[in-house]
């Protein structure tokens, strides 16, 4: 009976001692996945944080890039009247050809400092433009309104100072007066455009 008794205490304590080991084992395995979903939640939030700082650079990028667009630093391509010495509208004037325009056009609208857009204008197809004009680029299907625009206001210009005084040269002024009347023809203005194309092509 004693001896029976002995076996089974001594089952019982191997059972316990089974169960103490698998009770231990089970709280290891419940600490180390503690332990590893913490460090894998921390990599989480470090990840979370990298992404969000990464947007919020590329919002501040994005702001940037606006503003630099919004500020190009360069004369916009509108109607108005063009500010240059009477001396220089006049050696503009001397060539009575798409060199006076060209002339007048690389004093007005040219920026060599801008390292992006030389001039207001962009080329984005055979036939098409973009002008610079209230803070962003305006398409210009044909270039109508750059051609329009330009050759009207150098043609005020020229206006402005084309006139006849004691000792001028008659013949000078009437070849002036020519050449100021054509900036107001289709055909011609066509030719004027082409120049002024090949110009911001060049610089590009």
């Amino acid at each position: 009976m004693k001896k029976k008794m002995y076996e089974i205490f001594f089952h019982i304590s191997i059972k316990m001692e089974i169960s103490n080991n698998i009770a231990h084992k089970l709280i290891s395995i419940e600490e180390l996945l503690l332990l590893t979903s913490s460090k894998i939640l921390e990599k989480l939030e470090a990840l979370d944080m990298r992404v969000h700082n990464l947007e919020k650079l590329q919002i501040q990028l994005q702001s940037i890039k606006s503003y630099n667009l919004l500020n190009l630093d360069l004369i916009e391509i509108k109607y108005q009247d063009l500010d240059i010495k009477k001396e220089e509208v006049l050696k503009a004037l001397a060539y009575n050809d798409y060199r006076s325009v060209i002339y007048i056009f690389r004093m007005i609208y040219k920026n060599k400092n801008n390292t992006e857009y030389v001039y207001p204008i962009k080329i984005t197809g055979k036939r098409s433009y973009e002008y610079y004009c209230n803070n962003k680029w305006n398409p210009d299907l044909y270039g109508h309104h750059i051609m329009n625009t330009i050759c009207l206001n150098i043609q005020n210009l020229f206006i402005k100072y084309c006139h006849i005084d004691d000792g001028d040269n008659f013949d000078d002024y009437i070849l002036n007066q020519n050449f100021i009347s054509k900036l107001s023809e289709e055909k011609y203005k066509k030719e004027i455009l082409k120049s002024i194309m090949e110009e911001v092509r060049i610089n590009l």
